[in-house]
């Protein structure tokens, strides 16, 4: 004959052969953490002390964790580019291209070259690694290379602007007019990969 016994908020079920079962009213511990987690607005990382500094960021800004998480990743992708832009500016304007005449026509196709590697260079690992919480990210690649394209056009036209006005106006040394427009244009092109090139669109939100 089967015992019943009540303990605090288990139920023990004694079966006939002396075997115990316990069953609780409340959920499990993992249903218990699982519950508790904070709902994050970034990706998790694999160490957990940077998941502990982007909690307390989501904590204090009340969920823009996942932007700084974005624009680090974009500055730090957006440097390597950066780098290449420079390389392959130096490369053309002062070897390549030397011939050309007046330095003027040099700089702008040296500038053209540079600024289409550098957005191949910058859109590949940000479309991997960046960008790829968003909701358009679920495009194809396609649709979201020449989204990333366009939206890097306007920074590239912007940059090509600041770049030639310091080096005809200013007489700044090309290369260093190039750092410096680049750098300047670089937050402009992340605001609106973020709220543009990587935004819901109609289609997708269906």
């Amino acid at each position: 004959m089967s015992n019943f016994v009540v303990q605090d908020d288990l139920n023990e079920f004694t079966t006939p052969t002396g075997q115990s079962l316990l069953s609780s009213t409340h959920p499990t511990t993992a249903e218990t953490l699982h519950s508790t987690s904070p709902v994050r607005s970034y990706q998790p990382y694999t160490w957990n002390f940077l998941n502990q500094a982007l909690d307390l960021v989501d904590a204090k800004t009340h969920g823009k964790a996942g932007w700084l998480q974005r624009f680090v990743s974009y500055i730090f992708f957006g440097g390597l580019a950066a780098l290449v832009n420079l390389g392959i500016f130096y490369i053309m304007y002062y070897h390549l291209l030397t011939p050309v005449n007046p330095p003027i026509l040099r700089n702008a196709i040296s500038y053209v070259i540079a600024a289409e590697c550098s957005i191949i260079a910058n859109f590949v690992p940000n479309d991997r690694f960046t960008f790829r919480s968003l909701p358009g990210a679920e495009r194809p690649w396609l649709q979201r290379f020449l989204r990333f394209h366009a939206t890097a056009i306007v920074g590239t036209l912007l940059t090509f602007l600041i770049e030639l006005g310091l080096s005809s106006l200013a007489h700044t040394e090309p290369i260093i007019a190039e750092a410096v427009a680049t750098m300047l244009v670089l937050i402009y092109n992340f605001t609106f990969h973020h709220i543009f090139t990587y935004r819901h669109v109609k289609h997708a939100e269906a």
